[in-house]
């Protein structure tokens, strides 16, 4: 979980993840590229409004290890989406 380490340092509004996240769709395939963003702005519409600053580097932290997971998952080297 290397990565999303140092994207927990990089990555610190939710702009910023949700622009990370909609972006590291595209290499991902095509069938899973579309579930994810649909799923990416979905979330994001939830929790948009989300006063609580320390909850927001909750989500933000669990998204990004989320990322990697998935990434794992279809077999793409995540520190590549990290470093293209």
């Amino acid at each position: 979980m290397m990565a999303s380490r140092i994207l927990q340092e990089t990555v610190k509004t939710p702009k910023e993840l949700y622009k990370f996240l909609l972006r590291s769709c595209n290499k991902l395939p095509k069938g899973p590229q579309e579930f994810y963003k649909h799923s990416i702005k979905q979330s994001f519409k939830q929790h948009v409004f989300e006063p609580d600053p320390e909850r927001v580097k909750q989500i933000i932290n669990k998204s990004l290890s989320d990322a990697e997971w998935i990434f794992k998952k279809v077999h793409i080297e995540f520190i590549f989406i990290i470093n293209p």
